[in-house]
């Protein structure tokens, strides 16, 4: 059986670090994903006014000193938004727990494992499908996305 196609397979990643770019873009290389990389949040709001993409990821820290809060808030006024997946080296529970809470669909850890890069855009490609299917108008995200890649962990890390 044919996979289905993934309705956006356009990825923005947000990181001013090149090691962070050149680590997703050889993660990508291989898929059927297109991968486009900004630095600063005005540049970003630019390149999603210009181009939808289906999955946004994020350094949680910009170079420009916003945060992913800020990008989200900006996502959410879009109307279509990108999910968006944070990024950090010390990606811990409170980081996680709060991106949920705000609306983002997930919370990487920094250096990226590939596997895991994969599963998370996989899952907010097919949540974001499954959300356009049941829904003909889509309304901005405000709570936590369910089965996310950081909560599957936390309820196998605590045994539910």
């Amino acid at each position: 059986m044919a996979e289905k196609a993934i309705p956006n397979p356009t990825i923005l990643g947000v990181f001013s670090a090149w090691e962070d770019r050149t680590m997703l873009a050889s993660i990508f290389a291989q898929s059927n994903w297109k991968v486009r990389f900004t630095r600063a949040l005005p540049q970003t709001q630019t390149a999603l006014s210009k181009s939808a993409a289906g999955v946004v990821i994020s350094d949680a820290c910009l170079s420009d000193g916003h945060c992913w809060k800020e990008l989200l808030h900006e996502m959410q006024g879009l109307e279509d938004p990108p999910l968006l997946i944070v990024a950090d080296r010390l990606a811990d529970e409170r980081l996680w727990a709060e991106a949920l809470n705000l609306g983002a669909y997930d919370l990487l850890a920094k250096l990226f494992d590939a596997r895991e890069v994969l599963y998370a855009v996989t899952t907010a490609c097919r949540h974001s499908e499954t959300e356009h299917e049941m829904t003909p108008a889509r309304e901005p995200a405000m709570t936590a996305k369910r089965g996310s890649t950081a909560e599957m962990r936390a309820s196998a890390a605590v045994g539910r």
